[in-house]
């Protein structure tokens, strides 16, 4: 657990490094306003260890909306989250409950039904769908709901580049979830490892066979979406680990490709890292080790369906009352000189970046 922090600032700076400049103070406070948040409802009855875990799940839930987003509206977020987090983990504990504990006469109809859960069940493995899964599906309904950043997209539909304004302290923090990920399940962490870098590697050639250029901002994505993908293997072994590693680089990259052509801007590929990934684990841990391909799939589409409903309920009554996204004007001019007086970068002319 105590390594759950590195990860958590590992996020925050990679949204702070892949958004624009002129918000990178917004999106800094917004991500810890959201983990603190999460982590004090999630305290609620409850150790320090699930509560970090529900800020982290709150946090990763509220990347990607940059400097859209009031703050107001990532602590209503991260509050909803951090309460789907805790409801997913007592469901998990429920059904493992269940399957151990004689029945009532009158639930003998529904033994069968448990009798395929005990089976068919993941267990929420280093919280990949508490946490994980949960936050992209969460992450996902925000997007949608709150819209793409101003600027993103032309009038004709065609795709404006808005490019990272800082690399540098991106990678950073790609290099502190690298670190971090161990707070998660210390054992998993060199088969993560494995799959992270495997990913970076993949991403790298496939931009450039794709693009002709290689495109650091996916190898960061496509690393993240390596070390959650690789969460799911239980083991080091290194056939499993280079295939969730090659996929992982080349179906991150193809997400945010697929959302930027469906108008949901998600400058960090959120979605892929966190939604997408456990499901990619998953595949390649049924098929190489020859278990049913149905164990964990209720999980991952229960996660993600619970965070995808549940947030994007919640924005939409944000939005309703005008308090998900800041005013168009306080949005271009920008969100750290408008709501901190101050910008991150004072002594360079802020720009479109």
């Amino acid at each position: 657990m105590d390594f759950l922090p590195l990860f958590a600032l590992g996020a925050i700076l990679v949204e702070t490094g892949l958004g624009r400049a002129k918000g990178a103070l917004h999106c800094f406070v917004k991500g810890l306003i959201a983990l603190a948040v999460g982590t004090t409802f999630g305290f609620l009855g409850q150790d320090w260890g699930n509560a970090i875990l529900c800020g982290v799940v709150a946090l990763l839930a509220t990347l990607g909306l940059g400097d859209r987003i009031t703050l107001l509206a990532s602590a209503f977020i991260a509050a909803s989250v951090s309460i789907f987090h805790k409801l997913l983990l007592i469901f998990d504990r429920l059904v493992g409950l269940s399957t151990n504990t004689p029945l009532p006469e009158w639930l003998f109809a529904f033994k069968p039904v448990l009798d395929w859960l005990s089976v068919h069940w993941q267990p929420d493995y280093a919280f990949l769908f508490s946490v994980h899964t949960l936050a992209g599906g969460s992450a996902l309904g925000a997007l949608l709901a709150s819209g793409p950043r101003i600027g993103r997209y032309s009038r004709t539909g065609s795709l404006t580049a808005l490019p990272a304004h800082n690399l540098p302290i991106a990678a950073i923090g790609a290099f502190l979830i690298w670190l971090g990920s161990q707070g998660f399940s210390q054992t998993l962490w060199e088969s993560s490892v494995l799959c992270g870098f495997i990913a970076l590697l993949t991403s790298i050639a496939w931009t450039k066979w794709r693009f002709g250029k290689v495109d650091p901002s996916f190898a960061i994505t496509s690393l993240w979406t390596g070390l959650v993908g690789g969460l799911a293997l239980g083991k080091v072994a290194f056939l499993p680990a280079f295939l969730v590693g090659v996929f992982s680089g080349v179906i991150s990259v193809s997400v945010s490709l697929f959302l930027d052509k469906n108008f949901i801007d998600d400058p960090v590929g959120i979605v892929p890292a966190e939604g997408f990934a456990p499901l990619i684990g998953l595949t390649v841990f049924w098929f190489s080790n020859g278990t049913t391909f149905g164990s964990g799939l209720f999980n991952w589409v229960l996660a993600f369906a619970l965070g995808f409903g549940g947030t994007w309920l919640v924005c939409r009554i944000l939005a309703f009352f005008n308090l998900l996204r800041l005013h168009p004007m306080d949005e271009l001019e920008g969100a750290d000189l408008h709501l901190y007086g101050i910008a991150a970068y004072p002594e360079f002319e802020t720009r479109e970046a």
